[in-house]
């Protein structure tokens, strides 16, 4: 009984010795990276116009910070991560005693928390009188809030912001502790001496994705093209990331969604109770958004941005390296540094390649027991994916948009879509309607069909019918049925003025 009564009193001294050691660790607060690296992930079966709102990628940030450590244990605060930070996914190297505990703060500088916050505070209350715009200011102190509203007590009693009638404005002293303008990643450490380090902080983050979007013009000769591909970045958090080293990854990744931490900073939402019990049934008066906050704290004094004059334009930027393999992703590098906006978008080279030959087709797709008049076809152009046709490299999926030269003109022959084509694969752009080459199907018996194929234009066409899906059993006597990616076509030469037709069963 002694030997437990002395083992209980033993862990209380050394939870008391830990709680003292804890409230008595020092706090060292890194404001911001020296270098930041973004690795940002597609979106699974991302396509179309990015949305800012709806990001369903990520990126992986890597940061680069000083910090000075005192000896013993610290409390490391990395401010102005990624809004969307996973925080079970950072990983911090560099520190000499290593990570002891991981948090992720998510008290952001809002209207909402800055009323929270201050709460038994003093203020400054602001009226504005309608009439003459003359403004009147007196001492308040916050009794409670932010939900539904915000109570004060004046000289006068207790009163409601914004139930008076007249436009009012609170203004702060100061930011209250704890809270923080940027996101912040807390760790606590134990230093063995007091130094300053070099410390890499590598985390996931939501609110990322990207898309490729390729340009193609023909050259005048109509048997080449120049390629062109742009890599749109788009970053849905509220942190700007500067002279960041951009790559993207390309493929299917496997991931499980996690959720992520939204900060909680919200807005306020004022909401006035007539007098009157908790029972009286009277309707709710709500108010505009309070005004912005002011706070008067010279910590947070900004000097002004100087004026600068406007420098010349810039060297165009290094050619897009190839693509690297990543097990079976692929790594496309930026070549420079580029500063990716909050809530914004970013366009940088992807690619580009020049005098790449192309050998223009027409398509149709059909399917058995249909009847189709004779229709235009969509004209494509056929591109090897290989180093001796000038490609050579691996594509990610992504718009298309083919253009022919007409002098200092570009015409838009066809708009279209890529998917994914590794090294050595044929892939097509689409490059318009044609009126001139022609296709229909008619039905003759329960299992065979029809179809025929025109050609008005003065020049042969190449002709491909693609018919049913992938691995459906279709026959015919003509050895111009062929299977192309699995698929029975009806590929042929069409001669000027010309007319051809296939009987098929299936």
């Amino acid at each position: 009984m002694r030997a437990a009564a002395l083992f209980r009193a033993a862990l209380l001294v050394l939870a008391a010795t830990a709680a003292s050691t804890a409230i008595a660790q020092p706090v060292v607060t890194s404001a911001g990276p020296q270098r930041i690296a973004l690795t940002v992930y597609r979106a699974p079966g991302g396509s179309g116009a990015i949305d800012l709102r709806f990001l369903g990628g990520f990126a992986l940030v890597t940061e680069t910070r000083r910090v000075a450590l005192p000896r013993g244990a610290t409390v490391l605060r990395f401010e102005g991560v990624a809004e969307g930070i996973v925080p079970v996914s950072a990983v911090v190297d560099g520190l000499p005693g290593g990570v002891v505990e991981k948090n992720r703060d998510a008290r952001l500088l809002s209207p909402a928390s800055l009323v929270d916050g201050s709460l038994g505070r003093q203020v400054t209350l602001t009226r504005t009188n309608r009439v003459t715009g003359r403004k009147t200011s007196e001492d308040a102190t916050l009794i409670a809030g932010p939900i539904p509203g915000v109570v004060l007590r004046t000289a006068t009693g207790i009163e409601t912001l914004r139930c008076s009638g007249l436009p009012e404005g609170l203004s702060y002293g100061g930011v209250p502790a704890g809270l923080s303008s940027k996101p912040v990643l807390s760790i606590t450490t134990v230093s063995p001496v007091a130094r300053t380090v070099t410390v890499r902080l590598s985390y996931l983050a939501s609110g990322f994705d990207w898309r490729a979007s390729y340009v193609a013009t023909l050259a005048a000769d109509q048997r080449s093209l120049d390629l062109f591909a742009w890599l749109t970045l788009a970053n849905g958090n509220a942190e700007i990331f500067p002279n960041a080293d951009v790559a993207a990854v390309a493929g299917r990744l496997n991931r499980i969604a996690t959720r992520s931490l939204r900060a909680a900073a919200g807005a306020l939402s004022l909401t006035c109770y007539p007098l009157g019990t908790t029972t009286s049934d009277l309707r709710k008066l709500e108010f505009e958004p309070a005004e912005e906050i002011i706070v008067t704290a010279n910590r947070l004094m900004v000097p002004q941005a100087m004026v600068v004059a406007s420098a010349p334009p810039p060297p165009p930027p290094p050619p897009p390296p190839p693509p690297e393999d990543v097990g079976d992703l692929k790594l496309y590098r930026v070549p420079e540094r580029v500063t990716v906006a909050a809530r914004g978008q970013k366009q940088v080279a992807l690619l580009a390649r020049s005098a790449v030959p192309f050998e223009r087709r027409y398509r149709r797709q059909l399917y058995p027991r249909q009847t189709l008049p004779p229709s235009p076809t969509v004209a494509v152009l056929v591109l090897r994916n290989r180093t001796e046709d000038g490609l050579g490299l691996a594509l990610p999926s992504g718009a298309t948009a083919t253009y022919a030269r007409r002098g200092e003109e570009h015409l838009l022959l066809g708009l279209g879509a890529l998917d994914d084509r590794a090294e050595g694969e044929t892939f097509r752009l689409s490059a318009g309607v044609s009126t001139q080459i022609l296709v229909g199907q008619t039905q003759i018996s329960q299992n065979e069909t029809v179809i025929t194929a025109s050609n008005s234009s003065r020049l042969p066409a190449k002709l491909e019918v693609p018919i049913g899906q992938a691995g459906q059993k279709i026959g015919s006597d003509n050895s111009t049925l062929e299977i192309i990616d699995g698929i029975a076509t009806w590929s042929i030469l069409l001669e000027p003025n010309s007319r051809a037709e296939l009987r098929i069963r299936y």
